[in-house]
């Protein structure tokens, strides 16, 4: 039976079935990651990122930060099946094929343009030079070992644990209830809130839109998490190699 509000997309189930994302576990897990990550966002906003970085401090909220979102990503993998009413293969865990690694490309690409070119809009509109905290620490990293830990955690872990969160979880829920435009708008200003800054808070929902095209158009969550995963290269790459100029 097909009860969902969302239009039929090739290759996407979106037949889901009544008992799909219903349920007390449903708005538990939910409700829970999505009240998690805007708690962390009201934090972010009354305190204030060190000047100085201890390496050693930096690495051990890195471990934090990768042992939380693990077990809630070793959460969400694990009971999706059981919300959804589909398998993880069928959500899109799936070896990708060279279609879907262009489409991830060409969505890293939209990324780049739609997230730094709206950060880069709304300095402007502000008459300011704003940089996120994140960025602001990297910057006073000299550790290489340091650097090394958070190149690896925002390339290869943080892409596969966001997607899981915004993408696999938040989107399909939002589409299984209000179609495409519901679900990527629940997605990406969860996605865009979640990284504890105001002023980034709209470019990255718009990013996050794009992570969600992405990631419908080839039904494959290796796709947006390829986009992601390229995306923050190339914010980390324009880090090392021009500070001064991000």
């Amino acid at each position: 039976m097909n009860d969902s509000t969302s239009a039929t997309s090739p290759g996407w189930p979106t037949r889901w079935p009544k008992d799909s994302f219903r349920g007390f576990w449903t708005w538990l897990v939910a409700g829970f990651i999505a009240l998690l990550f805007i708690g962390l966002f009201v934090f972010s906003q009354t305190s204030k990122p060190p000047t100085n970085v201890d390496p050693l401090e930096f690495d051990l909220l890195i471990a934090f930060q990768f042992v939380l979102e693990g077990i809630l990503v070793a959460i969400v993998i694990a009971v999706m099946p059981a919300l959804s009413k589909f398998s993880l293969r069928e959500l899109g865990f799936r070896v990708p094929t060279w279609s879907n690694l262009g489409i991830a490309l060409l969505g890293a690409l939209a990324m780049v343009v739609v997230a730094n070119g709206g950060a880069t809009l709304i300095d402007r509109l502000a008459h300011s030079q704003h940089q996120q905290d994140i960025i602001q620490i990297f910057k006073g990293l000299h550790n290489t070992t340091t650097i090394e830990i958070f190149v690896v955690f925002a390339v290869i872990f943080a892409p596969f644990a966001e997607e899981t969160f915004f993408r696999l979880l938040f989107f399909n829920l939002g589409l299984r209830y209000g179609g495409f435009w519901a679900g990527a708008i629940l997605s990406g200003v969860l996605f865009g809130i979640a990284h504890g800054d105001i002023f980034a808070a709209v470019p990255l929902a718009l990013g996050g839109i794009v992570l969600c095209a992405v990631y419908y158009r080839t039904g494959n969550i290796f796709a947006s998490m390829l986009s992601h995963a390229l995306f923050n290269s190339v914010s980390i790459v324009a880090l090392l190699l021009m500070p001064k100029s991000v």
